[in-house]
């Protein structure tokens, strides 16, 4: 029949051992039948007690080691081991030290011993001493030797080189965590701060800025006290108030960190050592100002300038003058009802705020509308934001089948749109081919979106703190990516 085994947990018996005085072992059965009912209900309590999820069938066993002899019918096991329990560690008493103690607490401690084991090692001489000078008045102790003692015993403790010059510690302290000048000799830092392709490139912008007053800003401070001209703005005038706690360099910087990486106010203050208040007058101040002075960098190109830097990818379409589509940057749910509809897109499911972006055949961003509701349509946004006198006879603009602006446009101005098919009708072979030479040239366009949202302040949920500042951020993102080299050649 196969060898039986106990069902006890920590019992090995089995139907063929013999316990301690050479005496066979029995197996016994769990009772069975309805007189037996109460009993094998008892025999299955007891088990469960030492053993969760147990479960009987016809092969489950107990042996005779857990039952008080003579064993009967009316027999219940009450013999069962008790679980081994695994020692304890003990764990080394804990030393409470004075911190205006200036005991050295090294000369208990050897060379090749741990320093964990530290308060294990003093002697009773040495604790009798450490009751001396905690019971002492604090008059004789100098505040420079407690923060040396104190810095000495973290040190120590952690295992790490003991900071001996605390001077050196608190001027270091009040330097700035981040500059330019960490990130002015490598280039790939500077691109992925900033956007900037070089370090040359980023000082350029910036000396830019500079000839035009960003060393002499007026800091915003609201709606009232910012406004209105300065008589520190009239050249050779000092400013004042009290000195700036960032150069205008490092300011610039954290905007650009801001807008390139998206990272928060509060990490921008503690990475350049500022107030939160601080962070967030420079950027309403240089937001504002670096928006006014980069207009120029969205121009209107010409015909014939954008004839002579055509791509191969346009050679079929010449006459194209400008490539539109719309994007939608998330942002934070409005508590108004009515900012709530207005910013509601059907697209993306969420509330956003969109623009209309026209980019040249080369890539170069040459239109950017102002900032709308995501609940506005292309054609809305295409008849109310100035592109439509921007454009001369004989003009093609080239855009998605969902612009359906043919009415809106000029006689002699062109569009070129991916044929519409009604109903369910397959496309034929010409309509296919216009299709795809159109899609491929078109890409330009989302290519440039890409570049845009590759500044991580669009591409996350722009908050409604900064609301104020969305068209300004959005923007500056697409005029800087006209810096960057052509998408198409």
């Amino acid at each position: 029949m196969g060898k039986k085994y106990c069902c006890v947990p920590l019992c090995h018996s089995t139907s063929d051992s013999l316990d301690e005085n050479g005496n066979k072992i029995f197996m016994r059965r769990f009772p069975i039948g309805e007189k037996r009912k109460k009993i094998r209900a008892m025999w299955i309590s007891r088990v469960k007690n030492i053993r969760a999820n147990f479960k009987v069938n016809d092969n489950t066993r107990i042996c005779s080691r857990h039952f008080e002899e003579p064993y009967t019918e009316h027999s219940v096991p009450t013999i069962f081991p008790s679980k081994e329990q695994k020692p304890q560690n003990t764990r080394r008493p804990l030393v409470k030290h004075d911190l205006n103690c200036s005991y050295n607490y090294e000369k208990n401690v050897t060379d090749g011993e741990d320093s964990a084991s530290l308060g294990s090692n003093l002697s009773q001489e040495d604790e009798s001493h450490i009751v001396t000078l905690t019971s002492d008045s604090n008059e004789n102790i100098n505040p420079q030797d407690n923060e040396n003692v104190c810095l000495q015993h973290v040190s120590t403790q952690a295992g790490e080189p003991q900071v001996t010059d605390v001077k050196e510690c608190s001027v270091e302290s009040k330097l700035l965590f981040m500059s330019y000048e960490d990130i002015r000799h490598d280039d790939n830092k500077i691109r992925f701060y900033t956007g900037f392709l070089s370090s040359s490139m980023f000082w350029l912008f910036f000396s830019t800025l500079m000839k035009h007053g960003a060393d002499r800003l007026s800091y915003w401070e609201g709606n009232t006290r910012s406004l209105g001209e300065k008589n520190y703005h009239v050249k050779n005038s000092a400013k004042p108030g009290r000195q700036r706690k960032l150069r205008p360099v490092d300011e610039f910087l954290m905007v650009c960190m801001r807008l390139r990486q998206g990272m928060l106010q509060e990490h921008l203050a503690d990475l350049f050592r500022v107030s939160m208040s601080s962070v967030s007058r420079i950027m309403n101040t240089w937001i504002n100002f670096i928006y006014d002075h980069c207009r120029s960098l969205v121009c209107w190109p010409t015909r014939e300038q954008i004839l002579c830097n055509l791509p191969q990818a346009f050679q079929d379409y010449p006459d194209v003058r400008i490539i539109l589509d719309c994007t939608e940057f998330y942002t934070e749910k409005p508590s108004s009802l009515s900012a709530q509809w207005a910013t509601w897109s059907e697209y993306k499911h969420s509330n956003t705020f969109k623009i209309l972006i026209g980019v040249a055949p080369n890539g170069l961003v040459t239109f950017v509308s102002r900032l709308w509701g995501g609940n506005t349509s292309d054609r809305h946004i295409t008849m109310h934001d100035s592109l439509l006198p921007k454009l001369s006879a004989g003009d093609v603009i080239m855009a998605d089948k969902g612009f359906t602006v043919e009415d809106l446009l000029p006689v002699d101005v062109g569009l070129n749109i991916p044929p519409r098919i009604p109903g369910h009708r397959q496309m034929t072979t010409q309509e296919f081919f216009q299709t795809q030479g159109i899609a491929s040239a078109r890409i330009v366009v989302e290519m440039k979106m890409e570049q845009i949202k590759n500044y991580r302040i669009l591409s996350g949920t722009l908050p409604l703190s900064e609301a104020h500042l969305a068209e300004q951020m959005i923007f500056i993102c697409t005029a800087l990516t006209n810096l960057l080299p052509p998408l198409l050649t």
